[in-house]
């Protein structure tokens, strides 16, 4: 690759990822302080690349210390990922918006008949929980569309119910995990967030416990172990899903997630230490 592709494809690279970091800070994904840190690298870092293209002098600074740029952006956008997995709002519409959209690419009055819609089976779902409140496949139904309408608390609240009505089945500490995980992302404390990073792990590992078969939960893992560096572990999640859902909804997903980790572990094991 020629030094001039390098640049441009950095140049593109840094731009997007710009993009996706937009979008991760407006749906709440990301605090303001990360935000702000990672939006001055980029940006910096974009226009000495563009300086670069533009005068034929590559002045750009060396990369500060910690993770490489790719790395930070591909969890951001594994961020974003799981926000659309657990199909819940929290996530911007990906692309640019029409004038008159909402975020979710609907007009006001098409949010508003979909609003309402959820609200119905919200009421109809709780009316048969009132009626049964042990049946394990309400509480999961009814989870749904409480997270559906951005209500992740009482979500939670109705997964918890779900667990304990029947712990040996996945599905429900499943989903309970990948909400436990997309609040972390929302919250500024630091210790709050690793707390609820912790119990949605925590999840994850008794859903795979007990229902090794529910293989999203490999998926749901391998992204919350990619975001926190455990990159080994995410690479064998990533795998497990894919070697049994090689065509499933978020298997490309899924694959760009993989790419990323191996890309990321593979320069790790060819770096050397400094000499002294």
């Amino acid at each position: 690759m020629s030094g001039t592709e390098e640049l441009e494809n950095e140049r593109d690279f840094l731009m997007k990822s710009l993009d996706d970091l937009e979008l991760e800070h407006q749906s709440g994904g990301i605090d303001d302080e990360s935000y702000a840190a990672l939006r001055d690298d980029y940006t910096a870092r974009a226009a000495a690349t563009i300086r670069a293209l533009r005068d034929g002098v590559d002045t750009r600074p060396s990369p500060a210390p910690g993770p490489p740029a790719k790395r930070r952006a591909a969890v951001i956008a594994g961020v974003v990922v799981f926000a659309l997995v657990a199909g819940i709002a929290l996530a911007a519409a990906l692309g640019a918006r029409l004038p008159g959209e909402t975020s979710s690419g609907n007009t006001p009055s098409e949010a508003s008949d979909a609003s309402a819609a959820i609200g119905r089976r919200i009421t109809s779902l709780q009316k048969q929980v009132n009626a049964k409140p042990d049946d394990y496949d309400l509480r999961l139904a009814l989870a749904d569309a409480y997270a559906g309408n951005n209500d992740l608390a009482t979500a939670i609240k109705q997964w918890d119910a779900a667990v304990t009505i029947d712990p040996n089945r996945p599905e429900g500490h499943a989903q309970l995990g990948r909400a436990l995980y997309i609040v972390s992302e929302q919250v500024a404390n630091k210790d709050s967030q690793a707390e609820f990073v912790a119990r949605a792990r925590a999840a994850f590992d008794k859903a795979i416990e007990v229902g090794p078969g529910y293989l999203d939960t490999y998926f749901f893992r391998g992204i919350l172990l990619a975001a926190i560096g455990e990159l080994a572990r995410a690479q064998a999640d990533l795998q497990t899903y894919l070697a049994g859902s090689p065509n499933a909804q978020w298997s490309d997903s899924a694959r760009e997630a993989l790419a990323s980790v191996t890309e990321e572990l593979e320069a790790t094991s060819t770096t050397v230490p400094g000499t002294p």
